[in-house]
């Protein structure tokens, strides 16, 4: 391996470097995401199924208990929404605040993973350039006694930094897509929640919607997550 590295020239440097840093960050998102418990959501519908039976006291302990930054969100809607008598715009700035800062925590080295699936494949290619050109130099000074094993050992010996770069990015552009849509997918659900708890305080407070919510309650609480859309959600986030 070292003899590789040797032979792949001072290209492989900056490639050894970034294969250094996607595995510190792969790990590092790895431990993030487990130390969050980012794929159990199940506390969501726990949730909504002890409000929906108006049973606040009880459903926000296994929000507290949730390292999730959902749970936080969530926090944040009932602490603005039935705590507080903040108008809903305020109530909605500061939400949207609460969320924005949990998204950008788990988008933490996102970009710097990104950019190494960028760079590495092209310091890779520059490297492979560079050793066609010193192998044809190579060939230019043997002048009449040309051996074709010189250029079969050049063209080797460049595309060892091609290969050492398509090695860094592809694990690279995969890890980045898997916690990129795992930071998509938890962005949505905070805001589903997050219309859900609201239009849940507008039923309570309007009387005559008393009949409505229900008949909602009983599939809410089952666990069925409401669909939602990005129109309906402006203004929030």
């Amino acid at each position: 391996m070292l003899e590789l590295m040797q032979k792949g020239g001072v290209f492989m440097i900056p490639i050894v470097a970034l294969s250094i840093f996607v595995t510190a960050v792969i790990l590092f998102k790895g431990y993030q995401f487990w130390r969050l418990q980012l794929l159990n959501t199940q506390f969501v519908d726990q949730f909504f199924g002890y409000l929906y039976q108006g049973n606040l006291k009880s459903a926000m302990p296994l929000v507290n208990a949730s390292p999730n930054p959902i749970a936080r969100v969530i926090e944040s809607a009932v602490s603005c929404i039935f705590g507080s008598n903040l108008p809903l715009e305020r109530s909605r700035d500061e939400i949207r605040r609460v969320a924005h800062f949990q998204i950008r925590q788990l988008e933490t080295y996102m970009k710097g993973l990104e950019m190494s699936s960028n760079i590495s494949p092209l310091l890779g290619l520059l490297g492979t350039v560079q050793g066609m050109v010193m192998a044809f130099a190579t060939l230019e000074h043997a002048s009449t006694r040309i051996d074709p094993s010189l250029l079969a050992g050049g063209i080797w010996t460049a595309l060892i930094t091609t290969v050492a770069g398509l090695m860094v990015a592809i694990p690279s552009l995969a890890a980045h897509y898997w916690f990129e849509s795992r930071i998509d997918k938890t962005q949505a659900i905070m805001q589903d929640t997050v219309i859900r708890i609201i239009n849940l305080h507008s039923q309570m407070q309007n009387p005559g919607s008393q009949t409505a919510y229900a008949q909602q309650a009983a599939p809410q609480a089952a666990g069925a997550q409401a669909g939602f859309t990005q129109q309906a959600f402006q203004g929030v986030f």
